[in-house]
Protein backbone atom coordinates (compact mmCIF):
# COMPACT_ATOMS: atom_id res chain seq x y z
CA UNK A 1 0.00 0.00 0.00
CA UNK A 2 1.46 3.42 -0.94
CA UNK A 3 2.46 5.59 2.03
CA UNK A 4 2.57 9.38 1.93
CA UNK A 5 6.18 10.48 2.63
CA UNK A 6 6.55 14.23 3.23
CA UNK A 7 9.86 15.75 2.05
CA UNK A 8 11.61 18.79 3.49
CA UNK A 9 13.28 21.73 1.72
CA UNK A 10 16.81 20.32 1.96
CA UNK A 11 15.82 16.99 0.39
CA UNK A 12 13.95 18.66 -2.45
CA UNK A 13 16.71 21.19 -3.22
CA UNK A 14 19.39 18.49 -3.17
CA UNK A 15 17.51 16.41 -5.75
CA UNK A 16 16.81 19.47 -7.92
CA UNK A 17 20.48 20.47 -7.97
CA UNK A 18 21.58 16.90 -8.74
CA UNK A 19 19.09 16.58 -11.59
CA UNK A 20 19.99 19.97 -13.08
CA UNK A 21 23.72 19.18 -13.06
CA UNK A 22 23.25 15.66 -14.46
CA UNK A 23 21.11 16.88 -17.38
CA UNK A 24 23.27 19.86 -18.37
CA UNK A 25 26.88 20.68 -19.13
CA UNK A 26 27.29 22.23 -15.68
CA UNK A 27 29.92 20.77 -13.37
CA UNK A 28 28.23 22.09 -10.23
CA UNK A 29 26.31 25.00 -8.74
CA UNK A 30 27.56 27.63 -6.31
CA UNK A 31 25.18 28.98 -3.68
CA UNK A 32 25.46 32.48 -5.17
CA UNK A 33 24.55 31.46 -8.70
CA UNK A 34 21.26 32.54 -10.28
CA UNK A 35 20.31 28.94 -11.13
CA UNK A 36 20.79 27.84 -7.49
CA UNK A 37 18.54 30.67 -6.25
CA UNK A 38 15.82 29.71 -8.75
CA UNK A 39 15.98 26.08 -7.63
CA UNK A 40 15.96 27.12 -3.96
CA UNK A 41 12.79 29.20 -4.51
CA UNK A 42 11.11 26.26 -6.24
CA UNK A 43 12.21 23.90 -3.45
CA UNK A 44 10.71 26.23 -0.83
CA UNK A 45 7.35 26.22 -2.61
CA UNK A 46 7.38 22.43 -2.99
CA UNK A 47 8.26 22.01 0.69
CA UNK A 48 5.33 24.26 1.63
CA UNK A 49 3.01 22.05 -0.44
CA UNK A 50 4.31 18.97 1.34
CA UNK A 51 3.76 20.72 4.71
CA UNK A 52 0.18 21.64 3.86
CA UNK A 53 -0.55 18.11 2.62
CA UNK A 54 0.85 16.68 5.88
CA UNK A 55 -1.36 19.06 7.86
CA UNK A 56 -4.37 18.04 5.78
CA UNK A 57 -3.61 14.40 6.53
CA UNK A 58 -3.47 15.18 10.25
CA UNK A 59 -6.71 17.17 10.12
CA UNK A 60 -8.53 14.10 8.87
CA UNK A 61 -7.10 11.84 11.57
CA UNK A 62 -9.06 11.32 14.76
CA UNK A 63 -5.76 10.76 16.58
CA UNK A 64 -4.21 14.07 15.52
CA UNK A 65 -7.10 16.45 14.84
CA UNK A 66 -7.70 19.04 17.56
CA UNK A 67 -10.23 21.73 18.38
CA UNK A 68 -12.74 22.53 15.67
CA UNK A 69 -11.11 20.01 13.32
CA UNK A 70 -11.84 17.21 15.77
CA UNK A 71 -15.42 18.50 16.03
CA UNK A 72 -15.67 18.28 12.24
CA UNK A 73 -14.46 14.66 12.25
CA UNK A 74 -17.11 13.84 14.85
CA UNK A 75 -19.84 15.38 12.68
CA UNK A 76 -18.70 13.22 9.79
CA UNK A 77 -18.86 10.05 11.91
CA UNK A 78 -22.20 10.69 13.62
CA UNK A 79 -23.56 14.26 13.50
CA UNK A 80 -26.55 13.78 15.81
CA UNK A 81 -25.14 11.75 18.70
CA UNK A 82 -21.44 12.33 19.33
CA UNK A 83 -20.93 15.96 20.31
CA UNK A 84 -18.33 17.71 22.41
CA UNK A 85 -19.70 18.39 25.86
CA UNK A 86 -20.12 22.15 26.27
CA UNK A 87 -19.34 24.31 29.26
CA UNK A 88 -21.95 24.34 31.99
CA UNK A 89 -22.55 27.19 34.42
CA UNK A 90 -22.69 26.34 38.11
CA UNK A 91 -25.92 27.22 39.85
CA UNK A 92 -27.62 26.80 43.20
CA UNK A 93 -29.59 28.65 45.87
CA UNK A 94 -28.50 31.71 47.80
CA UNK A 95 -30.21 33.38 50.76
CA UNK A 96 -30.32 37.16 51.32
CA UNK A 97 -30.45 38.37 54.92
CA UNK A 98 -30.76 41.52 57.05
CA UNK A 99 -30.43 42.27 60.77
CA UNK A 100 -33.91 43.77 61.30
CA UNK A 101 -37.44 42.47 60.80
CA UNK A 102 -39.47 45.63 60.05
CA UNK A 103 -41.17 45.80 56.66
CA UNK A 104 -40.40 43.78 53.57
CA UNK A 105 -37.40 44.05 51.25
CA UNK A 106 -37.48 42.87 47.64
CA UNK A 107 -34.39 41.53 45.89
CA UNK A 108 -34.81 41.95 42.14
CA UNK A 109 -34.09 39.44 39.40
CA UNK A 110 -30.56 39.82 38.07
CA UNK A 111 -28.96 40.81 41.35
CA UNK A 112 -25.21 40.12 41.15
CA UNK A 113 -23.43 38.44 44.06
CA UNK A 114 -19.97 36.93 44.21
CA UNK A 115 -17.46 34.57 45.75
CA UNK A 116 -13.72 35.11 45.54
CA UNK A 117 -10.67 33.02 44.70
CA UNK A 118 -7.02 33.75 43.98
CA UNK A 119 -7.94 35.15 40.53
CA UNK A 120 -10.58 37.57 41.82
CA UNK A 121 -14.34 37.61 42.03
CA UNK A 122 -16.61 34.84 40.72
CA UNK A 123 -19.94 36.45 39.90
CA UNK A 124 -23.43 34.96 40.01
CA UNK A 125 -26.77 36.39 38.86
CA UNK A 126 -30.13 35.60 40.48
CA UNK A 127 -32.74 34.20 38.09
CA UNK A 128 -35.89 35.32 39.88
CA UNK A 129 -36.97 37.86 42.49
CA UNK A 130 -37.26 37.11 46.19
CA UNK A 131 -38.52 39.04 49.19
CA UNK A 132 -37.54 39.19 52.84
CA UNK A 133 -41.01 39.33 54.41
CA UNK A 134 -41.94 41.53 57.32
CA UNK A 135 -41.04 39.89 60.60
CA UNK A 136 -38.21 37.83 59.09
CA UNK A 137 -34.48 38.31 58.67
CA UNK A 138 -34.06 35.91 55.73
CA UNK A 139 -35.57 35.67 52.26
CA UNK A 140 -36.61 32.32 50.76
CA UNK A 141 -33.74 30.71 48.81
CA UNK A 142 -33.41 31.97 45.24
CA UNK A 143 -31.48 30.40 42.37
CA UNK A 144 -28.27 32.05 41.18
CA UNK A 145 -26.28 31.13 38.06
CA UNK A 146 -22.57 31.77 37.50
CA UNK A 147 -21.81 34.38 34.83
CA UNK A 148 -18.67 32.45 33.90
CA UNK A 149 -19.26 28.84 32.86
CA UNK A 150 -16.90 26.13 34.00
CA UNK A 151 -15.56 24.55 37.16
CA UNK A 152 -14.10 27.77 38.53
CA UNK A 153 -17.59 28.72 39.76
CA UNK A 154 -17.89 25.50 41.81
CA UNK A 155 -17.58 26.81 45.36
CA UNK A 156 -18.07 25.43 48.85
CA UNK A 157 -20.95 26.37 51.15
CA UNK A 158 -20.94 29.97 52.50
CA UNK A 159 -18.31 31.14 49.96
CA UNK A 160 -20.80 33.29 48.04
CA UNK A 161 -20.84 36.18 50.49
CA UNK A 162 -20.14 39.37 48.52
CA UNK A 163 -22.41 41.92 46.86
CA UNK A 164 -21.77 43.36 43.41
CA UNK A 165 -25.28 44.80 43.15
CA UNK A 166 -26.18 46.63 46.33
CA UNK A 167 -29.68 46.14 47.76
CA UNK A 168 -30.87 48.74 50.31
CA UNK A 169 -31.74 47.04 53.58
CA UNK A 170 -29.97 43.74 52.74
CA UNK A 171 -26.67 43.21 54.51
CA UNK A 172 -25.56 39.66 53.72
CA UNK A 173 -25.88 36.80 51.25
CA UNK A 174 -24.77 33.20 51.52
CA UNK A 175 -25.10 29.78 49.90
CA UNK A 176 -26.06 27.03 52.34
CA UNK A 177 -24.92 24.27 49.99
CA UNK A 178 -21.91 23.98 47.71
CA UNK A 179 -22.16 24.76 44.01
CA UNK A 180 -20.63 21.76 42.23
CA UNK A 181 -22.42 21.45 38.87
CA UNK A 182 -20.22 23.74 36.79
CA UNK A 183 -18.39 21.97 33.98
CA UNK A 184 -15.52 22.98 31.69
CA UNK A 185 -15.70 22.45 27.94
CA UNK A 186 -14.71 18.87 27.18
CA UNK A 187 -11.04 18.44 26.37
CA UNK A 188 -9.78 17.06 23.07
CA UNK A 189 -8.45 13.90 24.76
CA UNK A 190 -11.77 13.12 26.45
CA UNK A 191 -13.78 13.86 23.31
CA UNK A 192 -11.40 11.79 21.17
CA UNK A 193 -11.76 8.82 23.56
CA UNK A 194 -15.57 9.02 23.37
CA UNK A 195 -15.43 9.31 19.60
CA UNK A 196 -13.27 6.19 19.32
CA UNK A 197 -15.49 4.39 21.79
CA UNK A 198 -18.52 5.24 19.67
CA UNK A 199 -16.92 3.67 16.60
CA UNK A 200 -16.11 0.54 18.60
CA UNK A 201 -19.71 0.49 19.85
CA UNK A 202 -21.37 0.52 16.43
CA UNK A 203 -21.81 -3.26 16.60
CA UNK A 204 -24.25 -2.66 19.49
CA UNK A 205 -25.15 -5.13 22.20
CA UNK A 206 -21.67 -5.38 23.78
CA UNK A 207 -20.74 -4.01 27.22
CA UNK A 208 -18.52 -1.46 25.47
CA UNK A 209 -21.43 -0.34 23.32
CA UNK A 210 -23.79 0.01 26.26
CA UNK A 211 -21.32 2.05 28.30
CA UNK A 212 -20.21 4.20 25.36
CA UNK A 213 -23.72 5.13 24.24
CA UNK A 214 -24.63 5.95 27.85
CA UNK A 215 -21.62 8.27 28.17
CA UNK A 216 -22.79 10.19 25.11
CA UNK A 217 -26.15 11.08 26.66
CA UNK A 218 -26.57 14.81 27.29
CA UNK A 219 -29.73 16.75 28.11
CA UNK A 220 -30.78 20.10 26.68
CA UNK A 221 -29.82 21.89 29.91
CA UNK A 222 -26.22 20.63 29.66
CA UNK A 223 -26.41 17.80 32.18
CA UNK A 224 -24.53 14.79 30.91
CA UNK A 225 -23.48 11.25 31.82
CA UNK A 226 -19.78 11.14 32.67
CA UNK A 227 -19.45 7.60 33.98
CA UNK A 228 -21.13 4.32 33.04
CA UNK A 229 -20.48 0.79 34.23
CA UNK A 230 -22.15 -2.50 33.30
CA UNK A 231 -22.74 -5.01 36.08
CA UNK A 232 -23.50 -8.48 34.76
CA UNK A 233 -24.75 -11.18 37.16
CA UNK A 234 -22.45 -14.14 37.78
CA UNK A 235 -25.25 -16.45 36.64
CA UNK A 236 -26.78 -14.89 33.50
CA UNK A 237 -30.49 -14.23 33.90
CA UNK A 238 -31.18 -12.01 30.89
CA UNK A 239 -30.88 -8.77 32.87
CA UNK A 240 -27.89 -6.47 33.35
CA UNK A 241 -27.69 -3.25 35.32
CA UNK A 242 -26.15 -0.17 33.75
CA UNK A 243 -24.95 2.20 36.48
CA UNK A 244 -24.58 5.81 35.35
CA UNK A 245 -23.35 8.95 37.10
CA UNK A 246 -22.95 12.62 36.18
CA UNK A 247 -19.93 13.24 38.40
CA UNK A 248 -21.89 14.84 41.23
CA UNK A 249 -23.19 11.71 42.93
CA UNK A 250 -26.71 13.13 42.69
CA UNK A 251 -27.85 11.90 39.29
CA UNK A 252 -30.92 10.16 40.71
CA UNK A 253 -34.16 11.97 39.91
CA UNK A 254 -37.57 10.36 40.08
CA UNK A 255 -41.27 11.20 40.01
CA UNK A 256 -43.94 10.02 42.46
CA UNK A 257 -46.92 11.16 40.38
CA UNK A 258 -48.34 7.61 40.15
CA UNK A 259 -48.29 7.07 43.92
CA UNK A 260 -51.13 9.43 44.82
CA UNK A 261 -52.85 8.95 41.44
CA UNK A 262 -52.19 5.44 40.05
CA UNK A 263 -51.31 4.84 36.41
CA UNK A 264 -54.40 3.45 34.67
CA UNK A 265 -53.25 0.60 32.43
CA UNK A 266 -56.70 -0.65 31.47
CA UNK A 267 -59.83 1.35 32.32
CA UNK A 268 -62.21 -1.41 31.28
CA UNK A 269 -61.11 -4.48 29.32
CA UNK A 270 -63.04 -4.75 26.06
CA UNK A 271 -62.27 -8.41 25.47
CA UNK A 272 -61.02 -11.47 27.28
CA UNK A 273 -57.55 -12.95 27.61
CA UNK A 274 -55.31 -9.86 27.96
CA UNK A 275 -52.15 -10.79 29.91
CA UNK A 276 -49.47 -8.28 28.87
CA UNK A 277 -49.47 -4.56 29.67
CA UNK A 278 -47.06 -1.60 29.77
CA UNK A 279 -46.73 1.26 32.20
CA UNK A 280 -46.93 4.83 30.97
CA UNK A 281 -43.45 5.70 32.26
CA UNK A 282 -40.17 3.84 32.68
CA UNK A 283 -37.74 2.85 34.08
CA UNK A 284 -39.50 2.03 37.33
CA UNK A 285 -37.63 2.69 40.54
CA UNK A 286 -36.95 -0.53 42.47
CA UNK A 287 -37.87 0.88 45.87
CA UNK A 288 -40.73 -1.44 46.87
CA UNK A 289 -43.39 1.05 45.83
CA UNK A 290 -44.71 -0.90 42.84
CA UNK A 291 -48.30 -2.02 43.42
CA UNK A 292 -50.50 -3.60 40.75
CA UNK A 293 -54.24 -3.54 41.41
CA UNK A 294 -57.15 -5.13 39.59
CA UNK A 295 -60.79 -4.06 39.72
CA UNK A 296 -62.78 -7.29 39.63
CA UNK A 297 -65.75 -8.85 41.39
CA UNK A 298 -64.18 -12.25 40.76
CA UNK A 299 -60.85 -11.25 42.25
CA UNK A 300 -62.30 -9.81 45.44
CA UNK A 301 -65.97 -10.61 45.92
CA UNK A 302 -65.99 -9.26 49.46
CA UNK A 303 -64.63 -5.93 48.28
CA UNK A 304 -67.35 -5.40 45.73
CA UNK A 305 -66.08 -3.42 42.74
CA UNK A 306 -63.03 -2.00 44.54
CA UNK A 307 -59.44 -2.43 43.47
CA UNK A 308 -57.38 -5.15 45.14
CA UNK A 309 -53.63 -5.67 45.01
CA UNK A 310 -51.98 -8.55 43.18
CA UNK A 311 -48.83 -10.27 44.45
CA UNK A 312 -45.62 -9.86 42.44
CA UNK A 313 -44.01 -13.15 41.34
CA UNK A 314 -47.22 -15.00 42.27
CA UNK A 315 -49.84 -13.13 40.25
CA UNK A 316 -47.64 -11.13 37.87
CA UNK A 317 -44.11 -10.27 36.75
CA UNK A 318 -42.88 -6.73 36.05
CA UNK A 319 -39.84 -5.66 34.05
CA UNK A 320 -38.85 -2.39 35.69
CA UNK A 321 -36.58 -1.38 32.85
CA UNK A 322 -39.16 -1.69 30.07
CA UNK A 323 -42.30 -1.21 32.15
CA UNK A 324 -43.80 -4.46 30.83
CA UNK A 325 -46.22 -6.37 33.08
CA UNK A 326 -47.29 -9.98 32.53
CA UNK A 327 -50.09 -11.74 34.39
CA UNK A 328 -49.15 -15.29 35.41
CA UNK A 329 -51.28 -18.27 34.44
CA UNK A 330 -51.23 -19.64 37.98
CA UNK A 331 -52.19 -16.35 39.63
CA UNK A 332 -55.48 -15.19 41.06
CA UNK A 333 -56.19 -13.25 37.83
CA UNK A 334 -54.50 -15.19 35.00
CA UNK A 335 -56.02 -12.85 32.38
CA UNK A 336 -58.36 -9.89 32.22
CA UNK A 337 -62.01 -10.52 31.49
CA UNK A 338 -64.33 -7.97 29.86
CA UNK A 339 -64.93 -5.03 32.18
CA UNK A 340 -61.84 -5.62 34.31
CA UNK A 341 -59.69 -2.61 35.20
CA UNK A 342 -55.97 -2.58 35.92
CA UNK A 343 -53.82 0.14 37.46
CA UNK A 344 -50.33 0.49 38.95
CA UNK A 345 -48.71 2.68 41.57
CA UNK A 346 -44.95 3.28 41.25
CA UNK A 347 -42.13 5.80 41.15
CA UNK A 348 -40.14 6.15 37.94
CA UNK A 349 -36.75 7.65 37.09
CA UNK A 350 -36.59 10.94 35.22
CA UNK A 351 -33.75 13.11 33.88
CA UNK A 352 -30.53 11.48 32.73
CA UNK A 353 -31.42 7.98 33.91
CA UNK A 354 -34.67 7.98 31.94
CA UNK A 355 -32.88 9.28 28.83
CA UNK A 356 -30.19 6.57 29.11
CA UNK A 357 -32.95 3.95 29.33
CA UNK A 358 -34.55 5.33 26.16
CA UNK A 359 -31.22 5.18 24.35
CA UNK A 360 -30.71 1.57 25.45
CA UNK A 361 -34.21 0.44 24.41
CA UNK A 362 -34.54 2.61 21.30
CA UNK A 363 -37.28 4.96 20.15
CA UNK A 364 -38.66 4.68 16.59
CA UNK A 365 -39.59 8.38 16.70
CA UNK A 366 -35.99 9.47 17.34
CA UNK A 367 -33.77 6.72 15.90
CA UNK A 368 -30.65 8.88 15.56
CA UNK A 369 -30.45 10.02 19.18
CA UNK A 370 -32.17 6.96 20.73
CA UNK A 371 -31.03 4.16 18.45
CA UNK A 372 -31.50 1.14 20.73
CA UNK A 373 -28.30 -0.51 21.90
CA UNK A 374 -29.16 -3.48 24.07
CA UNK A 375 -29.02 -6.96 22.49
CA UNK A 376 -32.25 -8.77 21.72
CA UNK A 377 -33.49 -10.87 24.60
CA UNK A 378 -31.50 -8.96 27.21
CA UNK A 379 -32.92 -6.35 29.55
CA UNK A 380 -30.65 -3.42 30.37
CA UNK A 381 -31.78 -1.50 33.45
CA UNK A 382 -30.36 2.03 33.82
CA UNK A 383 -29.93 2.85 37.51
CA UNK A 384 -27.91 5.21 39.71
CA UNK A 385 -24.94 3.81 41.65
CA UNK A 386 -24.85 3.74 45.42
CA UNK A 387 -22.96 6.89 46.41
CA UNK A 388 -20.38 6.40 49.15
CA UNK A 389 -19.57 9.87 50.46
CA UNK A 390 -16.00 10.10 51.70
CA UNK A 391 -14.46 12.24 54.43
CA UNK A 392 -10.83 13.14 54.97
CA UNK A 393 -8.79 14.68 57.76
CA UNK A 394 -5.10 15.51 57.32
CA UNK A 395 -2.37 17.59 58.86
CA UNK A 396 -0.31 19.78 56.54
CA UNK A 397 2.96 21.69 56.65
CA UNK A 398 3.30 24.78 54.47
CA UNK A 399 6.46 26.48 53.23
CA UNK A 400 7.21 29.76 55.01
CA UNK A 401 6.61 32.01 51.99
CA UNK A 402 3.09 30.69 51.28
CA UNK A 403 -0.28 31.50 52.85
CA UNK A 404 -1.39 28.36 54.79
CA UNK A 405 -5.07 29.09 54.17
CA UNK A 406 -4.61 29.37 50.39
CA UNK A 407 -2.48 26.22 50.28
CA UNK A 408 -5.08 24.28 52.30
CA UNK A 409 -7.88 25.41 49.95
CA UNK A 410 -5.88 24.44 46.85
CA UNK A 411 -4.88 21.06 48.29
CA UNK A 412 -8.49 20.34 49.25
CA UNK A 413 -9.61 21.23 45.72
CA UNK A 414 -7.03 18.82 44.26
CA UNK A 415 -8.26 16.00 46.52
CA UNK A 416 -11.89 16.74 45.66
CA UNK A 417 -11.09 16.74 41.94
CA UNK A 418 -9.40 13.34 42.25
CA UNK A 419 -12.16 11.61 44.23
CA UNK A 420 -15.06 13.16 42.30
CA UNK A 421 -13.36 12.15 39.06
CA UNK A 422 -13.30 8.45 39.97
CA UNK A 423 -15.31 6.08 37.81
CA UNK A 424 -18.05 3.84 39.12
CA UNK A 425 -16.44 0.95 41.00
CA UNK A 426 -13.04 2.70 41.28
CA UNK A 427 -11.32 2.44 44.68
CA UNK A 428 -10.16 5.46 46.65
CA UNK A 429 -6.39 5.04 46.91
CA UNK A 430 -4.63 6.68 49.84
CA UNK A 431 -1.32 7.04 48.00
CA UNK A 432 -3.06 8.81 45.12
CA UNK A 433 -4.70 11.27 47.52
CA UNK A 434 -1.27 12.11 48.94
CA UNK A 435 0.21 12.49 45.45
CA UNK A 436 -2.59 14.82 44.33
CA UNK A 437 -2.28 16.95 47.45
CA UNK A 438 1.53 17.18 47.26
CA UNK A 439 1.23 18.66 43.78
CA UNK A 440 -0.06 21.87 45.40
CA UNK A 441 2.36 24.80 45.35
CA UNK A 442 3.66 25.60 48.82
CA UNK A 443 2.70 22.29 50.44
CA UNK A 444 5.73 20.92 52.26
CA UNK A 445 4.23 17.84 53.95
CA UNK A 446 0.87 16.09 54.02
CA UNK A 447 -0.26 13.38 56.44
CA UNK A 448 -3.70 11.78 56.28
CA UNK A 449 -5.00 11.04 59.77
CA UNK A 450 -8.50 9.81 58.92
CA UNK A 451 -10.12 8.62 55.70
CA UNK A 452 -13.87 7.98 55.84
CA UNK A 453 -13.80 6.95 59.48
CA UNK A 454 -10.67 4.86 59.21
CA UNK A 455 -7.83 5.73 61.58
CA UNK A 456 -5.20 4.81 60.66
CA UNK A 457 -6.45 5.51 57.12
CA UNK A 458 -6.66 2.74 54.53
CA UNK A 459 -7.70 2.46 50.89
CA UNK A 460 -11.47 2.53 50.40
CA UNK A 461 -12.80 -0.47 48.46
CA UNK A 462 -15.62 0.50 46.10
CA UNK A 463 -17.86 -2.19 44.60
CA UNK A 464 -19.08 -2.31 41.01
CA UNK A 465 -22.45 -0.78 41.92
CA UNK A 466 -20.93 2.02 44.01
CA UNK A 467 -19.19 5.33 43.36
CA UNK A 468 -17.06 7.44 45.69
CA UNK A 469 -17.69 11.18 46.03
CA UNK A 470 -16.64 13.86 48.49
CA UNK A 471 -17.85 17.35 49.40
CA UNK A 472 -15.48 20.23 50.07
CA UNK A 473 -16.86 20.51 53.59
CA UNK A 474 -15.79 16.90 54.26
CA UNK A 475 -12.11 17.72 53.68
CA UNK A 476 -10.46 19.09 56.84
CA UNK A 477 -6.82 20.13 56.51
CA UNK A 478 -5.09 21.59 59.59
Amino acid sequence: MPVFQPRNRVQILRDMVARTVSRSSLVGLTRNSAVFHVLAAAANEDAELYFQLARMRDLFSIDKATGSDLDARAREIQPDFVRRRPQLSANGDVVFSRPGTIGGVTVATGTIVAAEDSDGQIKYRTTSPTTIPAGSTDAPPVNAVALEPGTRANVAATEINQFVSRIPGVTSVSNALQFDNGRDRESDSSFRARLKGFVQALSRGTPTALETFAKNVILADGRRVLFAHIDEPTVPDGTVQLFVDDGTGSIEEFSSEFIASPDTLVASAAGAGEVTFSTTQKPIRADGSFDLEVNSLLAAPSAGAGFVSLAESTDFLVNRATGQIELLAGGSVPALSPGYGLRASYRYYTGLIQEVQRVMDGDPATPLTRPGVRPAGVTVFAVPPVVLFQSLQASISVSSDFDPLVVAVNAGAAIQTYINGLDIGADVILAQIIEEAMGTDGLFDFTVTNLTGGAPPVNQTILGNQVARIAASSIVLT
